[in-house]
């Protein structure tokens, strides 16, 4: 290794253990908040998409907007989150001498097992199988990726983003676990522009205080993503347009009702979706990061989100098993904007009783049991009890408690 990248390394894995980074658990909030809302009327089909119900005007443009602002949007959010926090996690790691890689491997191993693969059998559009099989990609890559210069995330991302529409458009796609791997390169992309945020001087833990220019460039970029990522859907259409027949069909559908493949086509639609997503969730980090610079009253308002993004796996879980609960026995007849309606409800819900239990717990319900079955040991939950100095808020609770979290506490969320 050279000097340069000795010293390199040596900064990054001497990151401060101290203060969590806001404005990233509070993108995760947003993130998971998006997550659940498109996916509420697909764990249980609405009576609009069953064919049960008209859509009046409301509906479809509740449907619309949504569609626009979080479609691809979140997802590619939290995954740029889950690349950061996987730095985070091994600069802990390695900071108390253990072994980063046998760690994240292993962390990533629980996610997958105890709860992906149980929440892929009930919900066909579980992320967590997913996103963990393509951390245990990311693994082995991380010493090249924290090494050398800040910018070798960005390339190893070009490099994913590249090969993904090929490997879409060409590899077989016969049943779910091959459309998970098959995707592997895009979210691998995706986390790699995580790992680049992460080793930021700007994004690290107790790093130099803002304002930054970083994130109004990250605002701007997003928006850049978004236009080119619509402009490329654009040119699919126009490249490869839709046969329909006389009464409106597609022409030529194959036997399982859809038109036949076109490796170009694919090519421009992964292209353009990346763009999209990439648009997104840089557009969305960075306007989180820019409100929470402006000054107290942003930060405060947002960072009221904070103990939610600290809790995404116990609130994406608990989203899936509330849909089941209540709408379940009803599929195909419950209004969509009940069920838009309902996963807000939830949500707010949920934010007020994270609040609530950060006061009093270090982690959520299921992360702890994540972080535990991760170091093999049952790890502290209740926060410690601390006689306040005069005059000063209790160590263990409120926002002082929280920031005094240590960096090993990034273990506990699927974006941290």
């Amino acid at each position: 290794m050279t000097d340069s990248t000795t010293a390199t390394v040596t900064a990054d894995v001497n990151t401060p253990p101290g203060a969590r980074v806001p404005f990233l658990d509070v993108a995760r909030a947003l993130a998971m908040i998006g997550v659940v809302l498109m996916n509420a009327p697909a764990v249980v089909f609405a009576a609009e998409r069953a064919g049960e119900r008209t859509p009046d005007a409301l509906t479809s443009a509740v449907d619309a907007g949504l569609t626009l602002l979080m479609s691809g949007k979140a997802r590619a959010l939290l995954m740029v989150l889950l690349g950061a926090g996987a730095v985070f996690a091994w600069r802990s790691a390695a900071r108390r001498g253990g072994a980063p890689l046998a760690l994240m491997l292993r962390r990533y191993l629980v996610l997958g097992v105890l709860f992906g693969i149980p929440h892929l059998w009930v919900f066909s559009g579980d992320i967590l199988t997913h996103y963990a099989l393509t951390a245990l990609v990311l693994a082995p890559l991380m010493p090249l990726l924290l090494a050398g210069s800040r910018a070798r995330p960005l390339y190893a991302a070009a490099l994913s983003f590249a090969v993904a529409p090929v490997v879409e458009a060409f590899a077989p796609q016969t049943h779910e676990l091959a459309v998970l791997v098959v995707l592997v390169p895009q979210t691998l992309g995706f986390f790699c522009v995580g790992v680049w945020l992460a080793r930021r001087p700007e994004a690290a833990p107790g790093g130099p205080g803002g304002p930054f220019r970083l994130p109004r460039r990250l605002v701007a970029l997003g928006l850049v993503g978004q236009v080119l990522g619509v402009v490329t859907m654009v040119a699919d259409e126009v490249f490869f347009p839709l046969e329909l027949d006389a009464d409106g069909v597609p022409v030529g559908l194959g036997p399982d009702g859809m038109p036949p493949s076109e490796p170009g086509s694919d090519m421009l639609v992964s292209v353009g979706g990346t763009l999209m997503g990439l648009g997104g969730a840089l557009f969305y980090l960075g306007l989180v990061w820019w409100l929470m610079d402006r000054g107290r009253t942003c930060a405060r308002g947002l960072g009221r989100l904070a103990p939610l993004g600290r809790m995404t796996l116990t609130a994406y879980l608990g989203s899936t098993l509330v849909f089941l609960v209540v709408m379940g026995p009803f599929e195909g007849e419950v209004p969509l904007l009940a069920q838009y309606g309902l996963a807000a409800a939830y949500f707010v819900v949920v934010a007020l009783a994270a609040r609530w239990w950060a006061r009093r717990f270090r982690l959520g319900p299921l992360e702890w049991v994540w972080r535990s079955l991760t170091l093999l040991r049952p790890v502290p939950m209740r926060r410690p009890a601390v006689v306040p100095a005069a005059g000063g808020p209790a160590a263990g609770t409120g926002e002082t408690g929280q920031r005094a979290e240590t960096a090993a506490g990034r273990l506990g969320s699927p974006g941290a």
